[in-house]
């Protein structure tokens, strides 16, 4: 009577077979995972610079002026607050007062009177507008790095790089205006 099943080289054949199909399918399933982790960091990214720039602009246009001790790594706005005013971290303030909130970047994180806003910022540098020649309108030649006593600030612009992902990129520009009195 004769035996069933597989010889030796029938055996070896099939375990070389199964060893190269379990290393492609991990291969592929590493670089689907290094890919996603990629994505997701660049998705994080994406909505640190989103808030910042919602953040600051919202902030800029709510302000009624820049405080002349601004320079170029701490934007300084003044407001004066009307009845359900909130400052940069949320808490109400009263109406009637004048309030200031201090944006500057520290440790890696956007801080506003000295309270982190979020993480994965590497830098900020503010410049400020100041119509010095009175026409209505902002040349480039008008932006500073501090505010100077000549004339209130219209604009302020600000050069942003983020950590981590982004960290090789060149910095992007962001300006926004001062509420109009």
């Amino acid at each position: 009577m004769k035996q069933q099943g597989f010889t030796l080289t029938e055996l070896m054949v099939a375990l070389v077979i199964s060893s190269i199909l379990l290393l492609g399918i991990s291969t592929f399933l590493i670089a689907s995972q290094k890919s996603w982790q990629t994505q997701l960091r660049l998705t994080s990214s994406q909505e640190i610079e989103r808030f910042v720039v919602q953040h600051l602009r919202r902030a800029i246009r709510q302000a009624s002026g820049v405080d002349s001790q601004s320079d170029e790594e701490t934007l300084i706005l003044e407001y004066h607050a009307q009845e359900g005013s909130r400052n940069c971290l949320g808490q109400l303030q009263e109406a009637g007062s004048v309030y200031t909130d201090r944006f500057h970047v520290s440790g890696d994180q956007l801080r506003c009177n000295g309270v982190s806003l979020i993480s994965g910022v590497a830098q900020i540098r503010f410049t400020y507008g100041m119509d010095q020649n009175s026409d209505g309108r902002l040349d480039p030649s008008e932006f500073r790095a501090m505010p100077d006593d000549c004339c209130p600030v219209k604009a302020v612009t600000f050069l942003l790089s983020l950590s981590g992902i982004n960290e090789a990129q060149q910095p992007l520009t962001y300006s926004a205006s001062l509420r109009r009195k």
